[in-house]
């Protein structure tokens, strides 16, 4: 057995049937996302935006209601940002250059977008075979509605019409390869503006969405073989939208469209560059448009993510033939769950002769496996060294509410297991296994991912002229991470009444450079974001949770989903530049003394 059933693959890569067979849903943020509207959906890279969005698309939708491409209730284009000609340096500096940034980013947007239905319906959309009423309508569609609004919009090469194939399928083809000359035209354009000394006039054609692309959608939506629903463009990766084309894109979900054109926008929390229109007016939840988000449904909800992702490695030890419920597949190491319950039952039974503590169960959750980690450290042998980070259920904390992590650390103890086998099946993988990727996988996530990021960033940073600065933000998240680490594992060896900590909220809120690196923190992933009724029960705090993916390099419980402190901007801030050194803090000067307030706050308070 040589294929990898938790391998990630892009989800526009995926066939239909592994579609069926693998996309888990979660009926609340699917039901947000198929109903007709405007729909914002945020969460860090991997919480499994691109997989809603695939699932949506026709083909998926057709095998899942068992209905043919006209009797859905929408129809689903795929619209990807990330990667695509609308990247283009030469369009981010248009504004420089006086050259018409609005005109033309939107000209370039509709283009994309043009392009990508016809691509959808090529590749995605069950069309008719064999039909030649269906084959003559398009026809006419492109030879009436498509050569007029081409026209219109200033492409004059088209006599005497797009010339019939013998497919639609064929057919489409031409229409891409005409948007295709029409984007090369447009990319010489900017080019040449480039090396410019004043403006250049643009005569080529010129899209828009009034003129364009909602007339486009009207048509396409009026074939005998379409749905009679609402056309869904999926805008993946919005946040890779320039600002200007970002302003575009707010101005058309503020038109009343939703009737026959909705946008299902995906970003990165906190990336989209505005929430403003072309005139400046701000658009609006829940009067323009609804929004979730996956992260923080599933970072602070763990019974409805555990769920989901029991069903996600169940669906796919099933499609590989591989026996056993996803704990057999991923067992504990038992003699350490054994020891761990014998700590619980002593916390019990302790609690019920002294009738102190909170409640027995409580003391047993709370403490057992704190309780043993802290062992661990006795008779001078490292700290944490032995804890083992086995078992589905650990496996599931430290995804942390990230499927991508689910998946890669499933998939890395999959090869790892298969390779010790000599390539053959296995029934289950083996606890210390599991314990090595895990800490290996929370190593290279700190390190290594962070090193790449700091490449990536100061490269991007140099390219758009930002101040030197700003380049030293992936080292501040990194500091910042290694501060609050260490301070959750000296929480965790304490005697507080609550151990198992990974987040932190503000009592006074943050700074503009404190907010900048929980910004970056969330957009990769390493922290996520929620809120929590404040300190003085006037109203909500951001919380910002760190990713329990890293639990192994600090040696901490990722069991948790409870435990978090109040924070003050001024000791963040000293974490950017000072990390050992707020640590040594309270290891010096002792918890207790550190911590000024009640347990579930002043952690970090200034003196």
């Amino acid at each position: 057995m040589t294929h990898n059933p938790f391998d990630v693959q892009t989800p526009e890569n995926l066939s239909t049937s592994d579609m069926s067979d693998l996309f888990v849903q979660s009926d609340s943020d699917y039901l947000q996302v198929e109903k007709a509207g405007h729909t914002f959906i945020s969460g860090p890279r991997g919480a499994g935006k691109s997989m809603y969005f695939r699932f949506l698309e026709p083909d998926c939708q057709c095998q899942r209601h068992e209905l043919p491409l006209k009797d859905l209730g929408f129809y689903a284009a795929y619209i990807p940002i990330k990667e695509t000609d609308l990247n283009l340096p030469e369009l981010f500096r248009l504004q420089e250059t006086k050259h018409a940034a609005i005109v033309l980013n939107e000209h370039a947007l509709v283009l994309h977008i043009a392009t990508k239905i016809f691509v959808s319906l090529k590749a995605r959309a069950p069309l008719p075979n064999n039909d030649k009423v269906a084959d003559l309508e398009f026809n006419k569609f492109c030879d009436e509605t498509l050569r007029s609004l081409l026209i219109r919009s200033g492409f004059g090469t088209l006599e005497p019409a797009i010339q019939p194939a013998p497919t639609i399928a064929e057919t489409i083809d031409r229409i891409i390869a005409i948007f295709d000359e029409i984007f090369s035209e447009l990319n010489s354009y900017t080019r040449r503006i480039t090396f410019a000394a004043g403006v250049v006039p643009y005569d080529g054609p010129l899209f828009g969405f009034t003129d364009f692309l909602s007339p486009l959608v009207r048509a396409l939506l009026n074939l005998s073989f379409m749905p009679k629903g609402p056309l869904f463009l999926l805008i993946d990766d919005a946040d890779n939208l320039n600002e200007e084309q970002a302003m575009i894109l707010n101005s058309w979900v503020a038109r009343r469209t939703t009737g026959y054109l909705c946008f299902k926008i995906s970003v990165q929390e906190g990336e989209y560059k505005s929430y403003k229109a072309v005139g400046g007016q701000r658009i609006d939840a829940p009067h323009d448009y609804s929004e979730f988000n996956i992260s923080d449904k599933y970072t602070t909800r763990s019974d409805n993510y555990k769920k989901r992702a029991t069903e996600i490695i169940q669906r796919r030890l099933h499609k590989f033939n591989l026996t056993g419920t996803p704990h057999q597949f991923f067992p504990e190491n038992e003699k350490q769950e054994e020891r761990i319950k014998a700590i619980a039952a002593d916390l019990i039974a302790r609690w019920e002769k002294e009738g102190k503590g909170f409640r027995p169960n409580d003391d047993a959750i709370r403490y057992a496996r704190p309780n043993y980690i802290r062992s661990l450290s006795q008779g001078g042998r490292k700290s944490g060294s032995t804890y083992s980070y086995a078992g589905f259920d650990q496996l599931v904390h430290l995804s942390s509410g990230v499927v991508r992590h689910l998946l890669e650390l499933s998939s890395q103890m999959f090869a790892e297991a298969i390779a010790k086998n000599n390539n053959q099946r296995i029934e289950f993988i083996p606890h210390s296994i599991q314990d090595q990727v895990a800490e290996y996988y929370s190593d290279w996530l700190l390190f290594d991912g962070i090193r790449k990021l700091q490449d990536e960033y100061n490269k991007k940073e140099i390219e758009a002229g930002i101040e030197n600065d700003r380049l030293d933000d992936p080292k501040k998240l990194k500091n910042l991470i290694f501060a609050l680490g260490g301070m959750f594992r000296t929480i965790l060896m304490s005697d507080a009444s609550e151990r198992r900590v990974f987040s932190i909220a503000f009592s006074n809120g943050p700074d503009e450079e404190v907010s900048r690196i929980l910004r970056l923190g969330v957009k990769q992933g390493y922290l996520h974001r929620s809120s929590i009724g404040n300190k003085e029960g006037t109203g909500r705090s951001e919380l910002y949770i760190m990713t329990r993916a890293l639990a192994p390099s600090f040696k901490l419980d990722p069991t948790s989903f409870a435990g978090y402190k109040f924070v003050t901007n001024g000791k963040i801030k000293r974490a950017l530049y000072q990390p050992n050194r707020l640590v040594s803090e309270v290891n010096i000067k002792g918890f207790d003394e550190v911590m000024s307030e009640s347990a579930q706050g002043g952690l970090f308070d200034e003196q």
